[in-house]
């Protein structure tokens, strides 16, 4: 995969501790994210206000130009070994050339707590097939 990819965070996630921290769960992991990711050049990073998942909060999405996009909610904003796991799973992304991630490719943390992954317009996966209607 030549280009970096993008890495949307849903800000305004509730994580039920914002009383405690008086930021959305959601704004502290991208928060967290931003300065562990961003320094670094592995990917770009971006906020998004709302994606529409809040059974699932702390959600946040993973995606290339050519790519598959790999959703995944539940993530904890307080416990750091999610970004070093985020870290891992960005680079075995970024070493497909079409981004696709076995379940069993993905570092532990990112294996149960998937929401979707979706092909690329382009795809010419193997997973991807036609349907007839008759």
């Amino acid at each position: 995969m030549n280009e970096l990819p993008f890495l949307s965070i849903c800000v305004t996630c509730r994580d039920n501790r914002e009383d405690f921290y008086e930021d959305r769960g959601g704004t502290r992991l991208a928060q967290k994210v931003f300065q562990e990711l961003k320094i670094k050049r592995l990917i770009n990073v971006r906020g998004v206000k709302c994606m529409s998942n809040c059974k699932r909060a702390c959600i946040l999405s993973l995606t290339s130009l050519n790519g598959f996009t790999y959703m995944f909610g539940d993530i904890d904003p307080n416990k750091s070994e999610y970004i070093k796991s985020l870290e891992d799973l960005i680079s075995i992304y970024k070493s497909k050339t079409d981004g696709f991630l076995h379940r069993k490719d993905r570092p532990k943390l990112f294996r149960s707590n998937i929401v979707g992954r979706f092909p690329p317009i382009n795809s010419i996966s193997s997973i991807i097939t036609k349907l007839r209607i008759e």
